[in-house]
């Protein structure tokens, strides 16, 4: 095995953020690891290691590794902060002098030299070591080598490996005032985009058409990549197919939803909105998307700092039951929206506290903090309810010091009929 440490000469060229955000994420990630008794954070999957080192030499998003191919790692201890890498003749030492924010920086030919950065970076014999080896996550070192890796760190430091999904969750859940800048541009960008779609979508475009705009328009409206542009439509052909990607069938008379992302230096927006074209909803449909409408206004007054999310939960549920209504469970619990972030689907989310018991407080509390990012997104049931329509009015929204801000507030919550 071989390893060499770069020595800094002076601050990066190509920096994914400023210093100030990367000690900010950095201070974080040790104040929650104080927390959750943890000596180590040894992070390889590639949304993590951009998030803690800024390293561009990384694939983020929804990024399961499809090949054994060679990972970065970021490990953060309450006295280190390592961005490491393997060698190759890709992965140069300018990728890390000139993209990585990181402290301390090191190169490997093989993961097996983790062991020994940090016994040189000072982890003592007993640590508690947290990785992402948990359920629904993976990691980006080969997992053959990861219990090599795992058993070596048991022998030589009597180390404890532990699942530190909560604490990364609990590290992201809550954004800085860059991260929300640039979901910003995201959402704005797939709002603007979806109103010029509705300006143009006509009967007998196809579904993939619509797509195309839409992914279009996002580019040009200042996003850097698509997450999604998915179309659903009513018609017996297109409702047959249970799916909401976008195919090459001619769109019918009657409701079509956009559910559409944007990213932005890597922070993707999820927005979704519908007309009704060639025919007018029906009175049972004008009713249906009404309540839907009025529970994002009670989601816009409830959601506060301090706020419980299942007192959230409660006050939309009051409401719906004056309407005849109620949320529908998914997964065994009642859901009003998700996170969104560096992936389009993270934790926390408007669910239950029980749901989630790393973000609850020491009386069992899970209460909202400045900072965090939901959609808003549910699945209202309404008994005796006939019409196909699918009814959802998603809202990306951030957590303010005084409550919620919508941000895409410019793209208006009334029914559109064409």
């Amino acid at each position: 095995m071989a390893r060499k440490r770069l020595k800094r000469t002076g601050e990066p060229l190509y920096p994914e953020h400023p210093a100030s955000e990367h000690q900010w994420r950095v201070q974080r990630a040790r104040r929650i690891m104080q927390d959750d008794n943890l000596d180590v954070l040894l992070l390889g999957r590639n949304v993590n290691v951009f998030y803690m080192s800024g390293s561009r030499f990384v694939f983020v998003g929804m990024d399961a590794p499809v090949a054994l191919a060679p990972q970065s790692t970021a490990i953060i201890t309450q006295d280190a902060d390592i961005y490491s890498q393997r060698f190759g003749p890709f992965d140069t030492d300018e990728v890390a002098l000139h993209t990585v924010s990181s402290e301390q920086l090191e190169l490997y030919d093989d993961e097996m030299e983790i062991v020994n950065i940090l016994k040189d970076y000072g982890v003592k014999r007993g640590a508690r070591i947290g990785t992402e080896w948990g359920n629904g996550l993976c990691v980006g070192i080969n997992p053959l080598k990861f219990m090599k890796l795992q058993q070596r760190l048991c022998d030589e430091l009597g180390a404890e490996i532990v699942d530190a999904s909560p604490t990364i969750w609990k590290m992201t859940g809550v954004k800085s005032d860059l991260e929300i800048e640039r979901m910003k541009v995201a959402v704005n960008a797939a709002a603007r985009a979806m109103e010029r779609v509705y300006d143009l979508i006509e009967i007998g475009m196809t579904e993939l058409q619509v797509s195309k705009l839409a992914s279009q328009f996002m580019l040009e409206e200042g996003a850097d990549a698509i997450s999604h542009a998915q179309v659903m439509s009513e018609g017996k052909a297109n409702i047959s197919l249970m799916s909401c990607n976008a195919v090459d069938r001619p769109i019918e008379s009657g409701w079509v939803h956009l559910d559409i992302g944007a990213k932005y230096r890597r922070y993707g927006s999820d927005i979704n909105r519908g007309i009704f074209l060639g025919r007018a909803p029906t009175a049972e449909e004008r009713k249906m998307y009404e309540i839907r409408k009025t529970c994002s206004q009670v989601l816009d007054r409830t959601i506060k700092p301090g706020v419980s999310v299942d007192d959230v939960l409660d006050t939309l549920q009051a409401y719906l039951a004056t309407q005849g209504c109620h949320l529908k469970e998914v997964g065994g619990a009642i859901m009003a929206g998700h996170c969104l972030g560096l992936e389009p689907y993270q934790h926390p989310n408007l669910m239950p506290a029980f749901t989630q018991p790393e973000f609850r407080n020491k009386e069992g509390k899970f209460l909202l903090e400045h900072g965090m990012l939901f959609t808003y997104e549910m699945a209202i049931d309404m008994p005796g309810y006939t019409s196909t329509a699918f009814f959802n009015i998603e809202d990306d929204v951030v957590v303010t010091p005084d409550g919620v801000e919508n941000m895409n507030a410019n793209l208006s919550r009334e029914m559109r009929v064409k």
